[in-house]
């Protein structure tokens, strides 16, 4: 690695305090406004970083890959991981510095991984007041004069934290792999409904050949499209029937029998519902429109297509 790269026990600080159960805590904003929220690259080593962000955004740069950070969000920072940050000056939490050897005190068994060793940025779905919490009681605590327990403390604390970030990674690749296969069924849904829209099928009908439940599927068709099943069944009908309307000259009811109504009066209906008009009158409307359209390119000599 090249030898022009910062190599700090704190970023901004010259001396060298570490030991095996070294340990820093203190807020974000205290070294950041400090250096005019611009942190150059330097590494750390024999320590891992968590910054904990909970108000503002930055950019940062770990080991050559650009990130755009935004609270709430944790960053891990691993032992001699180059870094470099610009943060808002609006920006707020708590950053973490732990020596190597506290965190194997916090290894939960020989075979686990070291706690906390990876560099990640964990983007957190909303506000975690346990996490807040943690953090404000370990930086409580780290500013307690030192007594025979401050130790003790503190070590509860990293191996609290260490859990609750083993946690958190388990539930983003759960969610990761939920979405996937999320992913899987809504394809296979949208693949289906193009096939068989014409029969007019239930949401039960097609959870049921893709072996999941009617209401996951609505969850599924929710979560992903903003669309409950039913209304991307009805979308679909819409679609071919706009299409028969303006590019055929089949009567409504025609339409309407090839749709798989077996009323055309109940497919006017429907089609009113979904569009907020009838079919004649959205045949007209848009006949109208090429009309206007042809006589317009006509004038001009230009195609209208």
């Amino acid at each position: 690695m090249p030898q022009n790269i910062l190599t700090v026990q704190l970023y901004g600080d010259e001396v060298w305090q570490q030991t095996s159960d070294y340990l820093h805590c203190e807020p974000l904003i205290t070294r950041s406004r400090e250096h005019q929220f611009k942190i150059r690259p330097h590494r750390h080593p024999g320590i891992t970083q968590v910054f904990h962000l909970r108000r503002g955004h930055g950019q940062a740069k770990i080991d050559g890959q650009k990130l755009e950070v935004k609270a709430p969000s944790l960053i891990l920072i691993s032992p001699m991981s180059v870094h470099d940050f610009a943060w808002s000056d609006d920006v707020s939490g708590t950053v973490l510095s732990i020596a190597t050897a506290r965190l194997e005190r916090a290894r939960r068994s020989e075979d686990a991984p070291l706690p906390l060793s990876s560099t990640s940025l964990v983007r957190l779905a909303g506000q975690d007041r346990e996490l807040d919490q943690l953090f404000e009681m370990l930086l409580k605590e780290y500013r307690r004069a030192p007594d025979a327990a401050r130790d003790g403390a503190l070590q509860a604390y990293v191996n609290l934290l260490s859990l609750r970030v083993e946690r958190l990674e388990h539930e983003r690749l759960h969610d990761s792999e939920r979405q996937h296969r999320g992913q899987q069924h809504l394809k296979r849904f949208l693949d289906e409904v193009n096939r068989d829209y014409v029969q007019q099928r239930s949401v039960e009908s097609y959870a049921e050949e893709l072996s999941i439940t009617a209401p996951y599927l609505n969850q599924l068709c929710r979560e992903l499209t903003g669309r409950h099943a039913l209304q991307i069944i009805h979308e679909r009908l819409i679609i071919e029937a706009r299409r028969n309307l303006i590019y055929t000259a089949l009567r409504v009811s025609e339409i309407a029998y090839q749709l798989g109504f077996s009323d055309p009066a109940y497919f006017t209906r429907f089609f009113r519902r979904q569009t907020g008009c009838s079919p004649r009158e959205y045949r007209r409307m848009n006949t109208q429109e090429e009309i206007t359209s042809n006589k317009n390119s006509a004038a001009t000599g230009r195609p209208s297509r």
